[in-house]
């Protein structure tokens, strides 16, 4: 049995957490990485170019692949696909696209009927052109991660001032600008298989000041029972079952309190 794991620069959760349990286990792990360079001497790395499926399938023939992961939020696609092709089990390839492309998400949400969130997609080279009633307003890679190149943005002036400098350095990235959604910001943490769905808890984030969305604080604080039901039906439109995964949202007061 051999692991496999995709992945670009070394992180502490692969080094201190994935490649230690597996070798706990017993069991033997190559990372897979497009910058082999950058890896520890001690850490089995093969070179390969992670974000193409059919590169990772041919680099794991030299030892029959007994499972193929990622932690990844920018190869969770390739690495389902080329999971796939491999006959092992793994995420929906279509969920794992459909959750990194926001504009998707957030048209699949709309689709079944479940929390709408007006979204606007810009093209590179695209002018902005946003409703004034749709600030204040987040603008965003369509494809991002975590928090970077994501703006608070409160009138067309400031919009267009952040499109330019983020296209002065990624002048190729599609940008989504969707209504701000104020609120608490917490999270839902889930690992499923083909079958079921268990929570394994959840933080309170606490955010720096504006303009960014910059995380300076977490407190465990498990969902509560009134949300789950509707969080799972998020996560049900989208199709996210298998493997882990962490969601975001926003818990917002109504005017009844």
């Amino acid at each position: 049995m051999h692991l496999y794991l995709t992945a670009l620069n070394p992180t502490d959760a692969v080094l201190e957490g994935f490649l230690p349990a597996a070798d706990a286990l017993g069991l033997p792990a190559t990372v897979l990485t497009d910058r082999p360079g950058e890896w520890p001497a001690d850490v089995p790395v093969r070179r390969c170019a992670v974000r193409d499926p059919a590169a990772i399938v041919a680099a794991t023939t030299a030892e029959s692949p007994a499972a193929l992961l990622s932690n990844s939020d920018h190869l969770q696609e390739a690495t389902a696909v080329a999971a796939d092709k491999l006959g092992l089990p793994g995420k929906d390839p279509e969920a794992a696209r459909r959750c990194k492309d926001k504009a998707a998400m957030r048209r699949a949400l709309a689709a079944a009927g479940l929390d709408p969130v007006r979204a606007i997609t810009l093209d590179p080279g695209a002018t902005p052109a946003v409703p004034a009633d749709l600030f204040p307003a987040v603008l965003k890679p369509r494809g991002g991660v975590a928090s970077e190149d994501a703006y608070l943005v409160t009138d067309r002036r400031e919009l267009a001032a952040q499109v330019t400098a983020i296209r002065r350095r990624r002048p190729e990235v599609v940008l989504i600008v969707e209504e701000y959604l104020a609120g608490e910001l917490r999270t839902y943490d889930t690992l499923g298989d083909s079958g079921s769905l268990t929570v394994l808890g959840g933080w309170r984030t606490g955010l720096g000041a504006p303009p960014t969305f910059t995380e300076v604080s977490l407190d465990w604080a498990p969902p509560p029972p009134a949300h789950d039901a509707r969080l799972r039906a998020l996560l049900d439109a989208l199709g996210v079952g298998f493997g882990a995964c962490h969601t975001e949202y926003v818990v917002r007061r109504t005017e009844s309190g």
